[in-house]
C-alpha cells in the first residue's frame, strides 16, 4: 500500500530524531556493558566447565551404585533359592514299595508356604516324574515357560541359572521378573531343581526410589531391552531408546563398560541435551542415569540470571543517561517535527517556536517563514478553486434549465429529478463522492436532448416508432458530449445509461440487473418519478402515493426493487412531501 504524501512528511520529520536517540544509546551501552560482558563470559565458561565434569562424574557414581546394589539384590535371590533347595533336599526319606531310601517329593502346601510377596512362583521339578508348582493368583505361568524349561536345563548340569528380566502383564500391572534355577541334592547329580519367579520390582524399587526424581535411571538387559525405569516425565515411552547416543555407546562397548558423556536424545521428535551415564552389573546388563542438561547446569543458569540482572541494571543506567543527553539535543529537532506534521495535515497556522541560538533556531526561523508563504499561497488557491466550483455548479445548473426550457411540459424536470436523486442517493447511505456523482448526473441526464430536434421535443402527442427511436437516441448523444471532459468520467455512467431496465430491455446498451450503475438507477426512478407527477401531453399527473405504488409495480421489470424500496422510505420519512420542496444540496 503507497502511504500519503502526509505519512511520508511524518515520517521524514522523526526519522532524524530516532537516528540521534539509537546513537546515543548505542555508545553509552557499549561503553558499559563491553567490559562486563566480557567477564562475565569468561566466568561463565571456566564454572560451566567445571561444573559439567563435576555432574558427569556424580551421575557415573550414582550408575556405579546402582549397579553394585542391582548385583547385591541378585546375590541376594540366589543365596534364598540356593536355601530353599537345600531345604527341599532335606527333607526326609522314605521306603515306599519297602524298596531301599527315596527322597520324599515336596506337596503342592510346601510350595504354596514357600511363595511370598516377592516370590510369583515356585516349582520343583524332579528328575522324573510330574513337576510341582505353586504361584500367586493371576500370574501367567505362560509367559514365562520357555525360560523356565531353559534354567532347569541348566541346573540339571549343577550349575545356578538366573534369567535375563522377562516383561509381563499380570493382574497387578506391567512387571519385570526374574527366574531364578537351582540344583536340588548336592550328592552325585541333582534330584531335581528348584524354580522361583521373582519380581524384581520389589528389589528395583527400593534401589532407585531414594535418588532424585529428577534423575532418568533405567536398565536394559544383555539384550539391550528396556526392563526397569524411573521416569516420571515419561521420556523413555516418548523416545526410541535404539536412537539414544549413551545405549548406542554402552551396548557397542560391551563387558564390564563404564562411561559418561553429553548426548542429544530424540524426545518427541526433537533433539534434547542431557547428560547420561552407564555402568554395567555382573549380569552384564546396562544401568543407564540421565538429567537434562538444563537441570544439571541449574547453578551456571542462576549464575547467568544474577549477571544479566546487574548487566540489565547498567543498561537501564546507561538508557537513562542516553536519554537525558539526547533529549537536549533532540527536543528542537522534535519540535521542527512537530510543526512540519501539524502543517502537512492542515494546520496552516501551525509555527515552531525553538529558543536555540544556533542551526537548529536557524531551521526553525526558514521553516517558519515558508510556512507562512505557503500558507498565503494555499488560502489564495483555495479561494481560486471555490469560485470554480460555484462557476462550475452554475453552468451545470444553467445548461439542466437550458434543457427542460426547450420542452415547456418538462420546465423545471432536471432539477426536480436532481432533488428527488439526492434524497435517494442520502437515503441508501452513500458515501460524499457518490452522492456528488449522483447530484451532477441526475441534473446533466438529459443533456442529449440538446441534440434532438425541437419538433420532436416539443410534440404535444404521443411519439412516432421513428420519432421514438430517435428520442432514444439522447443517452448515447449525452454521452458524446461529455466523454472528453476528463473530470466527468465518473458523472457519465449515471447519464448515459439512466434508461436501461432491470430486465435488460432498456437502451442504449440493454444492460439488465445489477449491471447497470446504481447511480443510473437512482436517476431511472427519480426521473421515471417525476414524469408521473407532473403534467405531459400524454398523462395527467399521479398523487405521490400512486406513483410510488407504480414504481414498486414495475419493480424487477424496470427498476431496482432496492432503489424504489429506499425511495418509499425517505418519502414516508417526509423527507420530500407533495408538492415537493427544494432540496438545497448543502455539502457540496
Amino acid at each position: 500500500m503507497t502511504a500519503n504524501p502526509s505519512q511520508k512528511q511524518s515520517d521524514a520529520a522523526r526519522r532524524p530524531t530516532r537516528k540521534i536517540v539509537y546513537w546515543f544509546l548505542l555508545v553509552l551501552a557499549a561503553m558499559g556493558l563491553l567490559p562486563l560482558g566480557v567477564s562475565a563470559y569468561k566466568l561463565i565458561s571456566y564454572s560451566r566447565e567445571a561444573l559439567v565434569t563435576s555432574q558427569q562424574e556424580v551421575q557415573l557414581q550414582v550408575a556405579t551404585a546402582v549397579a553394585r546394589q542391582i548385583n547385591a539384590a541378585v546375590e541376594g535371590i540366589k543365596t534364598q533359592m540356593a536355601r530353599l533347595g537345600e531345604a527341599v533336599a532335606a527333607l526326609p526319606k522314605g521306603s515306599p514299595g519297602g524298596g531301599g531310601g527315596v527322597r520324599a517329593l515336596p506337596d503342592r502346601a510346601l510350595m504354596e508356604r514357600l511363595l511370598g510377596s516377592d516370590l510369583l512362583l515356585v516349582r520343583y521339578t524332579p528328575r522324573q516324574g510330574e513337576s510341582i508348582e505353586a504361584r500367586q493368583p493371576g500370574f501367567p505361568r505362560a509367559a514365562v515357560e520357555a525360560v523356565i524349561h531353559e534354567g532347569v536345563g541348566a541346573a540339571m548340569q549343577g550349575g545356578q541359572d538366573v534369567s535375563d528380566p522377562v516383561p509381563l502383564q499380570t493382574d497387578q500391572g506391567q512387571h519385570s521378573v526374574l527366574v531364578v534355577t537351582v540344583p536340588v541334592g548336592t550328592t552325585g547329580a541333582p534330584s531335581g531343581t528348584l524354580t522361583g519367579v521373582v519380581d524384581f520390582a520389589s528389589y528395583w524399587d527400593p534401589v532407585v526410589g531414594g535418588r532424585r526424581t529428577s534423575y532418568i535411571i533405567y536398565a536394559l538387559d544383555s539384550q539391550g531391552r528396556l526392563f526397569a525405569s524411573q521416569d516420571e516425565d515419561g521420556v523413555l515411552v516418548r523416545g526410541d531408546l535404539k536412537t539414544f547416543g549413551v545405549v548406542q555407546d554402552c551396548l557397542r562397548a560391551g563387558g564390564h563398560s563404564a562411561l559418561t558423556s553429553e548426548y542429544l536424545l530424540t524426545v518427541d521428535g526433537k533433539p534434547v541435551p542431557y547428560i547420561a551415564s552407564c555402568d554395567t552389573t555382573a549380569q552384564g546388563w546396562k544401568i543407564f542415569v540421565q538429567l537434562e542438561k538444563k537441570q544439571a547446569y541449574a547453578t551456571v543458569n542462576q549464575m547467568i540470571q544474577t549477571t544479566l540482572f546487574w548487566a540489565g541494571l547498567a543498561v537501564a543506567l546507561a538508557l537513562v543517561l542516553a536519554y537525558l543527553l539526547a533529549a537536549t539535543v533532540t527536543r528542537p529537532i522534535k519540535a521542527l517535527a512537530a510543526g512540519t506534521e501539524a502543517f502537512a495535515k492542515g494546520q496552516l497556522d501551525q509555527r515552531v517556536r525553538v529558543k536555540s541560538r544556533n542551526e537548529l533556531g536557524a531551521l526553525a526561523d526558514t521553516f517558519n517563514a515558508m510556512a507562512d508563504q505557503l500558507q498565503n499561497y494555499i488560502q489564495r488557491l483555495s479561494a481560486a478553486v471555490s469560485l470554480n466550483s460555484e462557476l462550475f455548479m452554475g453552468t451545470v445548473k444553467a445548461l439542466a434549465e437550458a434543457i427542460d426550457e426547450k420542452d415547456p411540459y418538462t420546465r423545471g424536470h432536471s432539477e426536480r429529478v436532481n432533488q428527488y436523486a439526492v434524497l435517494l442517493a442520502k437515503q441508501m447511505g452513500l458515501s460524499k463522492k457518490e452522492i456528488y456523482e449522483v447530484h451532477i448526473s441526475s441534473l446533466f441526464h438529459d443533456i442529449g436532448k440538446i441534440g434532438i430536434e425541437d419538433k420532436i421535443l416539443r410534440k404535444p402527442a404521443a411519439l412516432t416508432d421513428e420519432e421514438y427511436t430517435v428520442m432514444k437516441q439522447h443517452p448515447n448523444k449525452g454521452y458524446q458530449m461529455l466523454s472528453k471532459i476528463r473530470a466527468m468520467k465518473d458523472i457519465i455512467p449515471g447519464i448515459r445509461f439512466h434508461h436501461e431496465r432491470w430486465d435488460g430491455s432498456g437502451y442504449p446498451m440493454g444492460m439488465k440487473g445489477d449491471q447497470i450503475p446504481l447511480a443510473a438507477r437512482i436517476v431511472a426512478v427519480a426521473d421515471a418519478f417525476d414524469a408521473m407527477t407532473t403534467n405531459r401531453p400524454y398523462q395527467k399527473a399521479m398523487p405521490f402515493e400512486k406513483a410510488i405504488a407504480r414504481l414498486f409495480e414495475l419493480s424487477d421489470r424496470a427498476y431496482d426493487r432496492r432503489v424504489v424500496g429506499a425511495f418509499s422510505e425517505a418519502y414516508k420519512a417526509g423527507s420530500f412531501k407533495e408538492p415537493a420542496k427544494a432540496v438545497a444540496y448543502q455539502e457540496l
